[in-house]
């Protein structure tokens, strides 16, 4: 399935992007024209789900749809306008007009980024007055801006990125060019949102299990009679409810054992609203039947690493007890999802340290074993990595594991970058990466 990009604009700045996307020829490229910023609100609306990534044509319909809601700024982007798009605009106007200009009016360029490349290419003679962009409601009052400051004298000619400001500029009989993203700076754009775009389907298959630890007898007294028939009907309560839930998951519910259930999905399917649904199953199961559910999801390259993860959450609710649910994912990074889901908070559990090396000496490791482990590592991009997946992915136990992390480590192809807490008794296992 092709990667689905949508390119927003006036038509002029998406018929100038659609010229640069014929380069790339496994992506599909969907255009979505518009007149007034406001008519972006029905293209969201009707399209939003279907589009993998977006691509505006400025700063100012990506900060309308920004501050509207309509994107986030993890699935949108536009091209920067004040690299080799501002000085071939630069060089334009000043070829039409036979002449150096020195002074100079610019607009919705940040005042740090025009520093940068004047003082980078060494142009700190060339005097500007610049409007840093303020939000898609400050275009109003470009026009006055430049009008006043060309009237005083104080700039020679206006490079604008707005069109309307360019238009009235333009009908006033000022010196105006309209300075739009370069092919470059486009196309690097495009491969910045196909990238994204593959990383978050990547993430998205990733395996994901949801698990379901149960007390249903939250509170009482422990009773025969209450265990035997009363919990027994909790319990085709809770089944029921969670089988509707698994449902909605496009997951495959089990029961592990007494109060133990798992959702067996993938990483796409646990999304916000499923979090909403879950915190809402915690506490009506709490209120309607007196059943106390400690919620841990895990993530992971294989079922097995996932069903780990759940497990090493579980062994960790007691320092957070006021989080409904807490997530580990492939890192072993946790975040904490509380009621009021914009209250998450997320952590890191691996702490890299300083790189130390010893004497190399022979690792006494067959030259397979190392191939297959960096093998594993690239395919499922992991930096730095314990003697647990040592085990899971030689398919050893993790004594062996430890032993050859060992050897690698005396023969100098790997060297300790840290430590995991893994939340049982014992020593921290400690985590390596390939020199």
């Amino acid at each position: 399935m092709k990667i689905n990009i949508g390119i927003v604009g006036p038509e002029d700045s998406v018929r100038r992007i659609m010229y640069v996307v014929k380069e790339f020829k496994d992506v599909h490229f969907q255009p979505f024209i518009y007149e007034k910023l406001e008519d972006m609100d029905a293209i969201f609306l009707t399209y939003k789900a279907t589009v993998d990534q977006w691509l505006f044509s400025g700063v100012l319909n990506y900060s309308y749809a920004i501050d509207k809601n309509l994107v986030t700024d993890e699935i949108a982007t536009y091209p920067p306008l004040h690299g080799s798009s501002f000085f071939g605009t630069l060089l334009e106007s000043q070829l039409a007009a036979n002449t150096v200009y020195q002074k100079i009016g610019i607009d919705t360029i940040a005042d740090e980024e025009i520093e940068k490349v004047l003082s980078f290419y060494n142009l700190k003679s060339m005097n500007y007055i610049n409007s840093p962009f303020k939000g898609y409601q400050y275009v109003n009052e470009l026009v006055d801006f430049h009008k006043e400051h060309f009237e005083k004298g104080n700039i020679e000619v206006v490079i604008t990125s707005i069109k309307s400001t360019y238009l009235a500029l333009k009908k006033a009989g000022i010196p105006v060019f309209r300075v739009t993203p370069s092919y470059l700076a486009i196309r690097l754009s495009i491969e910045l949102l196909i990238e994204r775009a593959q990383v978050k389907r990547y993430r998205n298959a990733q395996m994901a299990v949801v698990g379901f630890k149960v007390d249903f007898n939250l509170g009482k007294e422990d009773d025969a009679l209450y265990y035997s028939f009363r919990m027994k009907h909790n319990e085709l309560d809770l089944k029921r409810t969670l089988l509707h839930l698994s449902e909605k998951m496009n997951g495959s519910l089990m029961q592990l054992g007494d109060g133990l259930f798992f959702i067996f999905t993938t990483r796409g399917e646990v999304h916000q609203e499923t979090e909403a649904e879950i915190v809402s199953l915690i506490k009506g199961m709490k209120l309607q039947l007196n059943i106390g559910i400690d919620v841990a999801i895990g993530y992971g390259e294989s079922v097995s690493q996932a069903e780990q993860h759940v497990r090493y959450g579980f062994r960790n609710r007691k320092q957070h007890q006021n989080a409904p649910i807490l997530i580990v994912d492939e890192d072993q990074n946790m975040t904490l999802i509380h009621e009021e889901q914009s209250q998450s908070m997320a952590y890191r559990t691996v702490e890299l340290d300083q790189k130390w090396q010893s004497a190399i000496k022979d690792s006494g490791i067959s030259p397979g074993v190392v191939s297959k482990i960096e093998a594993y590592a690239t395919q499922y991009n992991r930096e730095a990595f314990s003697s647990q997946d040592i085990a899971r992915w030689l398919q050893s136990t993790e004594r062996n594991g430890r032993r050859i992390l060992a050897g690698l480590e005396r023969g100098g192809l790997v060297e300790q970058c840290g430590e995991s807490q893994s939340g049982e008794r014992g020593r921290p296992r400690k985590i390596y990466r390939f020199k």
